[in-house]
């Protein structure tokens, strides 16, 4: 089984955190941290040819990679047309995914949930629950919301009161910031706390929470403290029996 050498992945964040809008960084950064999502994926089921959905996965860097590495039959499922680099492309949304119950062995949704309006995050696990076959694994990806990493364009006052957050974002980094809310900015808060109750809700079973990017993972353990220390919080959960949600 691969391994992630820490000291290379460090710097390939402290090289992406700084140069990842240059030439194809940012190609090559997803790249990377697809190759990151299948070490941790194998520590529980083996990729080789297996049917694999990514929610929201966008031009679909993810499936590509998985299907090089895996020979996986990968579906890309994004809710805009536009230029893919999967051939294998879905329009749809999480919150009603296209697809028969049980049909995937495995189902990704990385950095999407927190794009997604809040009415429509619960639906969303439970539509990625009932695709996902049984003992299959779903692996979703959140930045926790008051991580500074969690902003986006607004990062780090996104926690502020908007107009405070835009203010500050606007005066310190000197970009200018067209929009007039959080849903206008696409973004819709989800917390560590109400991650762990949509997952119950849904009838998931965790396997394991990773610190996806400082691999500290013992940070993801502590109440309180993984809300802020955890940048990237990735929870490998299973579907132990069939179920449908109401």
């Amino acid at each position: 089984m691969e391994k992630i050498n820490l000291i290379n992945h460090y710097k390939k964040l402290w090289f992406y955190s700084l140069h990842r809008g240059e030439h194809d960084n940012y190609q090559k950064m997803r790249e990377y941290f697809a190759q990151v999502l299948i070490i941790e994926i194998e520590e529980f089921m083996p990729l080789w040819d297996k049917n694999v959905l990514d929610v929201g996965g966008a031009k679909g860097v993810f499936c590509k990679v998985l299907n090089e590495r895996r020979r996986c039959d990968a579906t890309n499922l994004d809710p805009y047309p536009g230029k893919y680099i999967w051939p294998k492309t879905k329009i749809g949304f999480a919150d009603n995914i296209p697809f028969d119950d049980n049909k995937f062995d495995l189902v990704i949704c990385r950095g999407v949930l927190e794009h997604i309006p809040t009415e429509k995050q619960q639906k969303s696990v439970n539509e990625m629950h009932r695709v996902l076959k049984e003992k299959g694994i779903c692996y979703i990806m959140i930045p926790p919301w008051y991580n500074p990493h969690a902003g986006h364009g607004l990062k780090p006052f996104h926690i502020l009161p908007f107009k405070v957050g835009k203010f500050l974002r606007e005066l310190i980094f000197k970009n200018k910031i067209e929009t007039t809310s959080l849903a206008e900015e696409g973004l819709y808060p989800i917390t560590f706390r109400k991650m762990l109750k949509m997952i119950s809700n849904s009838d998931f079973k965790i396997l394991d929470i990773k610190n996806t990017h400082f691999r500290l993972h013992f940070l993801t353990k502590i109440p309180l403290i993984r809300e802020i220390m955890v940048p990237a919080a990735a929870f490998i959960l299973t579907k132990e029996k069939n179920y449908e949600k109401k």
